[in-house]
């Protein structure tokens, strides 16, 4: 009858309960139903048992409220499990090798299918399993525990939890007269939890149901059978206490066909069993080893709580002695140390194969307390079933003291940060009222800047122009009078020099002030750049052209070039491009004493042109190629070492920031023979190249047009006239606004010269009047103005204050001829 299977003999009625009904409540339903189990589920499945034996050390341990308690609180979690279709026999082995009195039966679904006692097992296998004739007295249990029926009741419960036995004998004269059970208790629990003052006497069953230790085995089953009971008092021929049976005793004395069968088999692998044992006690000894000595404490247990095994490193965490602790159950423990049941219950609960419980705890130390990381395991065997508990502990003191040092730290740090934050906030409130009062102070600078340069530039046009003309007039009908006295010619000759020189520093003076004025229009963003597509070799043709009477006074110098036939094209201003090569040109004229000046152009790849500048000087050191770019930063390089620098040492820098507003970059290097080589690049168009261009001499009308010079500064108004006169032009005059216009229309005349700054009328308004007449919109404007930023919409070409008379005759005639 072993071959049967569980379905077939376990009944499908299964009384169960929630885990989070009351003990209470569990009670009244093991007593009406006089079951000695409940199964707690969740959704139909088995989260844990709750069996006579929980409620009894419940009991014993959790206090009088413990009926008030949860069942998740009292129930064996996990639960043993079995499928429907396991052979009984099968299911005899497992309940005999883990001692349980109980075995929960699930179908494929994991649901509750029923539930299989011992009781079920022993009218399963039938009592042709204990065909051996087994005597009572081979299988009792002969270690019975007595008590006096005088004590209460509740030690009576209390004896028992600790014993964790099922029942107790009242003895008189060595002769049972009495006897507590576990269904005594619940019973008794349902209706008066709290036990009061009763005593074994009171409660206790008797007579009690005895049988002779002599008795064949069989009979003894039979009579628990009809009489409903799961233990015997074993009692001799005088009725003196020999010990019990019990069902759990009938269950491992059972030995049918089926199971001796099995131990020839058993016999078979015992030699092969013994072989892996010591394999097994090898590897054990050397685990052993290893915990005890790991720092890290280890606590393991088995399937029924009782603790197996403490490493030394345990026992100096908890302070308890390894042996005293081991064969304890752990629920007993946590009482003694105050842990919460219900927290151990959850904590177990929420081990599973693949998931372990994590926790942390302190406890306290001579240098404070110290604080342990922990982590329960499930152990499981090769099918996976559960078969007890380990228990890991850290200690975890010197990382948490370092955590809170770091969250000290870093509340300092947010201390440190709100304070720096407030000084930060005031700093940029003060940065901005700066802000502010810089922005006025720059608007008061642009402002003087302005009206100086006009102030500057308005004399100086007027001191540089007489000067050319004194010398003009003075070379052309004084000097030759004086070619028979040899005293007045050599004072002619000196009055020449002195005009020559006094032309000379004005020049010098006005190209200072205008690289000033430039530097700071650039800086401040209210620089005008006419930008248009140019053809690069055509301005550096412009350049060369501005500065050959420099070379021709310099015959051992040599100004040379090297342009591509097919000239690479910009985006930019050319006036500023022309700019940045006179400053370049200029100063490697300054520094050369003997050889030449090179300038070259070239593209060194698509996209990019290219334009060096190189001399035959002493070069630069080093250290001083990147300063000198730098605003007045001058390096000497005097061919002879001695002379002192001159200028302001402006125009590198404002070559820099023309060359970067263009997307470029300058810069400068050892000349491939020697001197220096300075160096700049521009981004071309993608149109290509302009092409080969020839180069355009100085246009000459011969029939000199008209000239309407406009400026309220007598001065210069009186030098522009003498100075175009005396170049053959026809000359007119007018001191403002409102004359211009009068003169204009009378005059017709080819070219209009227009100051900016007037009383009236200023030659803004003056030139969109012009503009606006019809039969005046057409005459070219040159403006000459003291102001470098002045509005050009209106005006056909610019020239600054003071004046250089060549430009002045070059722009009118390029004026003229465009007209």
């Amino acid at each position: 009858m072993g071959d049967r299977r569980l379905a077939e003999i376990v009944s499908p009625d299964v009384i169960a309960i929630a885990p989070t009904e009351t003990m209470r409540a569990a009670l009244a339903v093991m007593r009406d139903h006089g079951i000695s189990c409940l199964v707690a589920t969740e959704d139909g499945a088995p989260v844990g048992i709750v069996t006579e034996r929980d409620i009894l050390w419940a009991a014993a341990h959790r206090g009088l409220d413990f009926p008030d308690r949860p069942v998740r609180d009292v129930m064996t979690a996990p639960v043993v499990t079995v499928a429907g279709d396991t052979v009984l026999v099968d299911a005899y082995h497992l309940m005999v090798k883990k001692r349980l009195r109980h075995l929960v039966m699930v179908d494929a679904a994991g649901k509750v299918g029923g539930v299989l006692t011992q009781s079920d097992l022993v009218a399963g296998l039938g009592h042709e399993g204990l065909s051996e004739i087994k005597p009572v007295g081979a299988i009792m249990t002969r270690d019975v525990v007595t008590a006096p029926g005088g004590i209460s009741v509740r030690e009576a419960v209390g004896r028992m939890a600790g014993r964790s036995i099922s029942c107790l004998v009242v003895v008189r004269d060595g002769r049972p007269a009495g006897i507590i059970t576990e269904r005594d208790v619940v019973r008794l629990l349902a209706d008066n939890p709290r036990l009061g003052r009763l005593t074994l006497y009171d409660i206790m069953s008797c007579p009690v149901v005895c049988v002779e230790a002599d008795r064949p085995l069989f009979e003894a089953a039979m009579l628990m059978k009809k009489r409903r009971m799961r233990r015997l008092v074993v009692v001799d021929d005088d009725r003196r206490l020999l010990g019990l049976v019990t069902q759990s005793d009938i269950v491992r004395g059972l030995e049918s066909r089926y199971v001796r069968s099995l131990k020839s088999a058993l016999d078979e692998k015992e030699q092969a069993l013994r072989h892996v044992g010591d394999c097994l006690g090898e590897k054990t000894l050397f685990l052993d080893n290893l915990l005890r000595s790991a720092e890290t404490g280890v606590i393991a247990a088995d399937e029924h709580w009782r603790v197996t095994y403490v490493n030394p490193a345990a026992e100096d965490i908890f302070s308890i002695c390894g042996t005293a602790l081991v064969g304890r159950d752990l629920r007993e423990v946590h009482v003694q140390y105050g842990v919460d049941l219900g927290s151990l219950a959850r904590g177990l609960d929420a081990i599973s194969s693949s998931r372990s419980h994590e926790f942390s705890f302190s406890l306290p130390a001579d240098d404070g307390p110290r604080h342990y990381a922990a982590r329960a395991s499930g152990i499981y065997d090769t099918q996976g079933a559960p078969v007890g508990f380990m228990l890991v502990v850290r200690d975890d003191t010197e990382r948490c003291r370092a955590g809170e040092h770091l969250e000290r730290l870093t509340r300092n740090l947010e201390r440190l940060v709100i304070e720096r934050t407030s000084d930060l906030t005031a700093k940029a409130r003060e940065l901005t009222e700066a802000n502010e009062r810089l922005r006025d102070m720059d608007a008061i600078k642009s402002a003087f800047l302005s009206s100086v340069s006009h102030e500057l530039r308005t004399p100086l046009t007027s001191l540089l122009g007489f000067s050319k003309l004194i010398g003009r007039d003075f070379g052309r009908h004084f000097l030759p009078l004086a070619a028979g006295d040899a005293a007045l010619a050599k004072r002619g000759a000196r009055i020449v020099e002195n005009l020559r020189v006094l032309a000379a520093e004005g020049e010098r003076l006005a190209r200072l002030l205008n690289d000033f004025l430039d530097l700071s229009r650039i800086e401040s963003g209210r620089m005008e750049w006419r930008d248009r597509p140019v053809d690069l070799a055509e301005v550096i043709r412009n350049a060369l052209a501005a500065v050959s009477g420099l070379f021709a006074s310099r015959p051992e110098v040599d100004l040379e070039s090297r342009l591509p036939e097919v000239s690479p094209v910009v985006v930019a201003d050319p006036d500023r491009l022309e700019q940045v090569l006179l400053n370049l040109i200029g100063n490697a004229a300054k520094f050369t004493a003997v050889g030449a000046v090179t300038v070259i152009l070239d593209e060194p790849r698509p996209g990019l042109a290219r334009v060096s500048v190189r001399d035959t000087g002493p070069g630069i050191a080093p250290q001083d190629r990147e300063r000198i770019f730098d605003k007045f930063r001058q390096v000497g390089r005097d061919p002879e070492g001695s002379a002192p620098a001159k200028g302001t040492g402006l125009g590198l820098a404002i070559c820099r920031e023309i060359v970067t507003h263009y997307g470029g970059r300058i810069w400068v290097e050892p000349a491939p023979a020697r001197g220096a080589a300075f160096i700049f690049e521009l981004p071309t168009t993608a149109s290509g190249h302009a092409g080969a261009s020839a180069s355009s001499g100085k246009t000459r009308l011969r029939e000199k047009p008209l000239v309407l010079v406009v400026d309220d500064d007598p001065a210069v108004s009186s030098f522009l006239i003498q100075f175009l006169e005396g170049e053959g032009y026809r000359v007119a005059s007018a001191h403002d606004g409102e004359s211009a216009l009068a003169a204009a229309e009378k005059l017709r005349p080819g070219v209009i010269t227009m100051d900016m700054a007037m009383p009236g009328m200023d030659g803004r308004a003056a030139m969109e009047a012009l503009r606006r007449d019809p039969a005046l919109a057409a005459i070219p404007i040159l403006v000459i103005t003291g102001h470098g930023d002045a509005p050009l919409a209106a005006a056909d070409g610019v020239l600054p204050k003071p004046l250089d008379p060549d430009k002045l005759l070059t722009a009118i005639e390029k004026l003229l001829a465009r007209k």
